[in-house]
């Protein structure tokens, strides 16, 4: 028997994927980005403690909650913003047959 990975993604749906980033009131957009809110419980073994500056490997899946546009400061581009409620995450080692790879890496000894 073969061993099923920690996080199977959902199968997306087979629709067409659009052409480009659509217009925004007929102006066109110059990129996207992908805002995160919410929080959940890290799925684990055991509790998480992690401190300050530690890095952590998390593998998620997120809920496009809202599309927003606004313009960026700077250049005056019109930015497209995915906003993504998380709904579940969960630790990811770096080195999956490492066995002390918990996927956080200690900033701090």
């Amino acid at each position: 028997m073969t061993a099923q990975p920690m996080f199977q993604p959902p199968q997306p749906a087979a629709l067409p994927r659009p052409a480009g980033i659509p217009k925004f009131e007929g102006s066109e957009v110059a990129s996207t980005i992908t805002k995160m809110v919410g929080s959940v419980p890290i799925t684990a073994d055991d509790d998480i403690v992690v401190s300050m500056d530690d890095r952590m490997r998390l593998v998620g899946e997120f809920r496009v909650v809202a599309v927003n546009f606004k313009t960026d400061p700077k250049t005056g581009d019109i930015v497209r913003e995915h906003l993504v409620k998380v709904v579940n995450i969960q630790l990811c080692p770096w080195d999956p047959t490492d066995p002390t790879d918990d996927g956080i890496v200690r900033a701090r000894p």
